[in-house]
């Protein structure tokens, strides 16, 4: 089974700036009142009613989730990848992902909630403008390119589903 680190590593991308706490808000946490908004194609969207926000989540061929939300301006979003029976390295990684053809690199630390038990991972926020139009786009996200424990992960639906995230977070008045 890939170490969970890996996982995690996987989903940083590129800030543009330091993200202030504030948007930490944002991200999925044990406790939270989060309920299944509906289905768009493979993705199912949550609402996140103790966050204001929704986000999408998507089962890959090969198991891992794939989660993915943003704020309701989209100026902070973040992504989440989860593998089952993972183990977690809470230290500090560098890591790369590119996502619709573009390169995000950064750090990635920390545990997050999947929504399925013996799943482990994390997330990633970025705030990186172009994070929301590349998962729109739909095509393929590979994290840690061109290594031997790289993730490649089919996107398609995935303009649906940010449409029915950005919906959803509407509708919470998120």
């Amino acid at each position: 089974m890939n170490n969970i680190r890996i996982a995690v590593a996987a989903l940083a991308l590129a800030c543009a700036a330091p993200l202030s706490a504030a948007t930490d808000d944002v991200l999925p946490s044990g406790g939270d009142d989060i309920s299944k908004f509906r289905d768009a194609g493979a993705w199912s969207i949550y609402k996140n009613a103790t966050r204001g926000s929704c986000f999408a989540a998507y089962k890959s061929t090969n198991g891992e989730i794939v989660q993915f939300g943003f704020t309701k301006d989209e100026g902070v979003g973040y992504l989440g990848l989860f593998a089952k029976g993972a183990k977690m390295d809470e230290a500090e990684s560098n890591v790369a992902v590119i996502v619709n053809g573009n390169l995000y690199t950064g750090t990635a630390s920390g545990t997050g909630q999947a929504l399925q038990e013996g799943y482990a991972g994390g997330y990633v926020l970025v705030n990186n403008p172009m994070f929301v139009k590349d998962i729109e786009m739909g095509q393929v996200l590979t994290a840690f390119p061109d290594t031997p424990r790289s993730y490649i992960v089919d996107m398609s639906g995935a303009a649906n589903a940010v449409y029915e995230v950005r919906k959803c977070t509407s509708e919470l008045g998120g």
